[in-house]
């Protein structure tokens, strides 16, 4: 095929993969537990618990962490902290990496959950920051978070207002310093930098329906009904917060997916121009993270979009059509041919992306 219906074949399924993963087709199952179905979390404790393993998932695979990792961030918001100083009292075995940074343990059921790199700084600004924020005193720093967020909302709706936004966060709770500057030289600045699971606290605040649910939740639960909601009328609205402006999270999982295209370009800038080009969201391409090479490897075919199409598998339940087509590095000679009158790819859930007829003796998927 010419390099221009490769390409465009290659961004209208990811754009259908994507459309099913926040359609709840892949959900959280037996991750964020906590976050998802504790009901003894508040709503702000919920998404302050979310923000919190966001921060963590720097290293660990993502199983990892909201699993262990959330169980972690819990112990650290169990123990109702008003400041660092109450975050540190659960935390051991406090020492130094070869560069200096600060590394920790906490105690968890199976263990401990050791914070790594660059994790450790970034909850200690994160309370420090809440803690010195002047905005309901005697509230916790979880009611604190949210309305910051609420906040923000207000403040940043309209043009780039999530990269405002997310620039924000990225000053203030991150780093935990004062917010510079948003001017337009300043933004795009921002927009280079490596901030992988920044990006993807904001595109699942955004766009996951549960976790969308929950911040509602928040919202109200910070604001009241009335004020609550016209907030989230405006974080859901495209105009003041468009979906558009969501970056790719610099993930290897999305770097390994169009080096397999044969893009061999930083994966964040050609993920902005080709979105600039089908008017879709950079953070469209990040359709690895659920079902990425990680989930084909353990065969959790449950979780794949077209696993209920039993063609993938016909006594050949090794190989999958669909996965061995966009992730080619992945699969050895799966040998599974084309079946153009009955492909998982067409009909309903893909609008027959393939684009035509499939000489079935020659194609392979």
């Amino acid at each position: 095929m010419s390099e221009k219906l490769n390409k465009d074949r290659f961004v209208r399924v990811c754009i259908k993969l994507d459309e099913l993963r926040f359609k709840n087709t892949i959900d959280w199952g037996k991750l964020g537990v906590n976050i998802h179905k504790n009901l003894q979390l508040t709503y702000s404790e919920r998404i302050f618990l979310f923000w919190l393993c966001s921060m963590i998932d720097q290293f660990y695979p993502y199983e990892k962490v909201w699993t262990d990792g959330e169980e972690a961030m819990l112990t650290i918001l169990k123990e109702n902290p008003s400041s660092f100083s109450d975050v540190s009292k659960v935390m051991h075995n406090l020492r130094k990496d070869k560069l200096g940074r600060m590394m920790a343990d906490i105690p968890i059921i199976k263990g401990s959950f050791k914070l790594i790199r660059d994790d450790y700084l970034r909850i200690k600004n994160t309370f420090d920051y809440l803690s010195k924020l002047d905005i309901d005193e005697n509230k916790s720093l979880s009611f604190k978070f949210v309305k910051m967020l609420g906040n923000a909302i207000i403040e940043f709706k309209g043009k780039n207002g999530i990269l405002k936004l997310t620039k924000f966060l990225n000053d203030s709770l991150w780093e935990n310093a004062s917010v510079k500057s948003l001017s337009p030289l300043d933004l795009e600045k921002f927009r280079r930098e490596q901030r992988k699971r920044l990006w993807m606290f904001i595109m699942f605040l955004r766009r996951d329906p549960s976790i969308l649910k929950i911040f509602r939740g928040a919202l109200i639960e910070v604001y009241g009904k009335i004020d609550g909601e016209k907030l989230f009328s405006i974080w859901t609205n495209e105009e003041c917060f468009s979906q558009n402006e969501i970056e790719l999270p610099g993930d290897v999982w999305n770097i390994r997916l169009f080096r397999a295209m044969g893009i061999i370009k930083n994966a964040k800038e050609m993920a902005r121009k080709l979105a600039q080009e089908y008017g879709i969201s950079p953070s469209v391409f990040d359709v690895t993270f659920e079902i990425g090479a990680n989930a084909c490897r353990r065969k959790e075919c449950s979780k794949c979009p077209f696993g209920e199409n039993k063609l993938c598998h016909k006594g050949r339940e090794k190989y999958c059509s669909i996965i061995s087509w966009l992730f080619p590095y992945y699969t050895k000679e799966p040998q599974i041919t084309c079946q153009p009158e009955d492909c998982p790819i067409g009909k309903d859930l893909g609008k027959n992306l393939c684009g035509g007829k499939v000489d079935v003796k020659k194609v392979k998927h």
